[in-house]
C-alpha cells in the first residue's frame, strides 16, 4: 500500500517542544476554543497532535460550541504521561477529561487511530452512562486495527525512526498531492511533540488491537458520522469500512471528501469543519 516518494533532503527545522505535562489525576493536556453551548472533545492521529487542528479553528462556530482540542498521553502537553497507550485508557481519560471540564454530555471527534479509540470510548460509554452526543471517526483506523501486510509493517515500524521514511508515508496517505513543506513540517511537529516509546506502543495498538466482535453485539445507537478521503490508502476507503464499520455500528452514515486523504482537516479544512459541525447541529 505504502510506496516512497522521491523527496528533497529534509531541511533542519526545529520547533520548541511544548512543555511535559504531568498530574497525579492524569488529565490530557488539551486547548479550549470557543463559548458554546454543545461541548466537544477533539482528539488527534498517530503522527500528529492537537496543532493538526489549527487550520480548521478559523471555520469553527466558536459560539455555538466549546471545543477541547487534546494531546493523548505521550504528545504535546500531555508528553510528560506515560501509560499503556491503548483504547481503554483513552476512552479513561476522554472521560476523566470531561469531568474535569464539568461536561456532563459531549460530542467526539476521533482521527485516525483516535478514531479507533474514539469507538471503544463510544462503545464504553454506550452501555453506561450515555454522555457522548454524537461520534464523528475522521479517517478511522478500524476497531479490528489497519489491515497491513508485512512490507507495510517494516515500512510503518520505519517512519517511527527515519525522517525520509515518515515523509514519503505523508504523501502515500494524501495521495502524494501535497508539496513537501507540508510533510517536513509536519514531521518536525511530531518530531518535537511525542514520545518515541508512545509512538510504538500506540502502533502496536492500532495494528494488534480487536475489538470488533464486542462492538458488535454492543449494538452502539451513539449518532456516528464517518468522514473518509477519497485519496487515502485502501485501508480507509468506502469498501473496506462497508465491510466493517458499517457492520459493526449500525447508526454509521458515511462520507468521503473527493479532494482530500488522510488529512481532509489540512487538505480541505473550510470543508471539514463544515461536516464537523453539520453532524453535531443535528445531533444535540
Amino acid at each position: 500500500m505504502f510506496e516512497r516518494l522521491l523527496l528533497p533532503a529534509l531541511v533542519a527545522t526545529s520547533f520548541a517542544a511544548m512543555p511535559a505535562f504531568a498530574d497525579e489525576r492524569a488529565i490530557l493536556g488539551h486547548e479550549q476554543f470557543g463559548s458554546g453551548a454543545e461541548k466537544v472533545i477533539v482528539l488527534h492521529d498517530w503522527f500528529g497532535n492537537s496543532e493538526n487542528y489549527a487550520s480548521v479553528q478559523p471555520w469553527l462556530d466558536g459560539t455555538g460550541f466549546s471545543y477541547a482540542f487534546v494531546d493523548v498521553r505521550g504528545y504535546g502537553q500531555s508528553k510528560g504521561l506515560t501509560g499503556d497507550y491503548n483504547t481503554d485508557e483513552i476512552a479513561v481519560d476522554i472521560t476523566r477529561l470531561a469531568d474535569h471540564l464539568g461536561w456532563t454530555k459531549y460530542h467526539l471527534v476521533g482521527h485516525s487511530m483516535s478514531g479507533m479509540a474514539g469507538f471503544k470510548a463510544v462503545m464504553l460509554d454506550w452501555s453506561s452512562k450515555k454522555r457522548i452526543k454524537s461520534f464523528v471517526a475522521v479517517t478511522p483506523v478500524t476497531p479490528d486495527g489497519y489491515p497491513a501486510s508485512k512490507d507495510d509493517e517494516a515500512f510503518l515500524t520505519a517512519t517511527i525512526t527515519d525522517d525520509e521514511t515518515a515523509v514519503a508515508a505523508y504523501g502515500a496517505l494524501t495521495g502524494g498531492k501535497l508539496n513537501a513543506a507540508w510533510a517536513i513540517r509536519k514531521l518536525a511537529r511530531t518530531r518535537a511533540n511525542t514520545r518515541p516509546d508512545a509512538l510504538k506502543m500506540y502502533y502496536d495498538m492500532w495494528l494488534g488491537e480487536d475489538f470488533s466482535a464486542e462492538l458488535a453485539k454492543a449494538n452502539v445507537g451513539t449518532p456516528t458520522l464517518v468522514i473518509g478521503g477519497r485519496q487515502d490508502l485502501p485501508g480507509f476507503q468506502q469498501d473496506y469500512y462497508e465491510k466493517t464499520i458499517a457492520q459493526w455500528v449500525p447508526a454509521a452514515t458515511f462520507t468521503y471528501i473527493e479532494n482530500a486523504g488522510h488529512y481532509p482537516m489540512h487538505e480541505t479544512p473550510v470543508l471539514f469543519a463544515t461536516l464537523i459541525e453539520g453532524h453535531m447541529n443535528s445531533h444535540k
